[in-house]
């Protein structure tokens, strides 16, 4: 017993010394690639310091954008699960032929389908258009993940909260919810991350998130790749930072 409590008390000091290692490794790799291209690239990081207001107003629009996004994402894809999961055919069909569309679909054309194509009729917004865009696409692949969800929870937990009386609409919220979305969180937290890189390519609109900026900046400057090193570090950051708190979140609300 004792031998076993240890081996479990270890394993994950072993899997951080483990993961600082080959942390370590990566560093040292790049600082050795960093090396020779500085040798035929002249690097001036000075430029950076000089437009960070530029860098710090696309991150700021990356974010606005990534949340608004999510937001009505997830709204999109709980309306096309309970489609997809409906009793009725013709929401059933509906809700699969409009994941079948938008998963099969680059969303660069939908960005393009929905600025220039919709925005031809309505006016809408390069930021409103950016959002609805990445919404809409995103919106497929949640739909998939809360189906996955609704269909993992077992049937007796359903059948037990009928037997307690309880209308469609309650066991839906009290019971199939719920243990959905605990189910979900996971697939749902790499679909946030996948949306907060998805958007880099709102860009194309010529909307002013991060990577429009550090475009801006590398043609100003002609500090290419430094601006886009810092792109890449402040991505890798936001993404870092998203799938730490996904995982918190995760343990913490994880189903016994």
């Amino acid at each position: 017993m004792t031998r076993s409590s240890d081996t479990g008390n270890g394993r994950p000091l072993r899997r951080l010394a483990a993961r600082l290692t080959v942390l370590g490794m990566l560093c040292l790799g790049l600082l050795v690639l960093y090396f020779f291209l500085s040798r035929v690239y002249p690097f001036d990081w000075s430029v950076i310091p000089r437009y960070k207001l530029l860098f710090f107003d696309g991150l700021k629009m990356t974010l606005s954008l990534s949340a608004f996004s999510l937001g009505l994402s997830v709204l999109i894809g709980l309306v096309i699960s309970l489609a997809r999961t409906s009793k009725v055919q013709i929401a059933r069909e509906f809700g699969a032929i409009y994941v079948w569309f938008f998963r099969n679909m680059p969303l660069l054309v939908v960005i393009l389908l929905v600025y220039y194509g919709v925005g031809s009729i309505v006016m809408i917004d390069r930021f409103w258009a950016g959002v609805v865009s990445l919404a809409v696409f995103e919106g497929a692949y949640v739909a998939e993940i809360f189906r996955s969800g609704i269909e993992a929870v077992p049937e007796g937990e359903i059948e037990a909260a009928r037997a307690f009386g309880l209308y469609n609409s309650q066991v839906f919220g009290s019971v199939i919810f719920p243990r959905a979305f605990r189910i979900a969180i996971p697939p749902l937290v790499g679909q946030l991350v996948s949306l907060v890189k998805d958007s880099s390519l709102v860009s194309v609109i010529a909307l002013g998130d991060l990577t429009m900026r550090a475009r801006q900046v590398g043609t100003q400057t002609l500090a290419t790749l430094e601006a886009y090193i810092v792109l890449a570090g402040v991505y890798l950051t936001i993404t870092s930072l998203l799938s730490f708190l996904g995982n918190c979140l995760e343990r913490r609300l994880k189903i016994p």
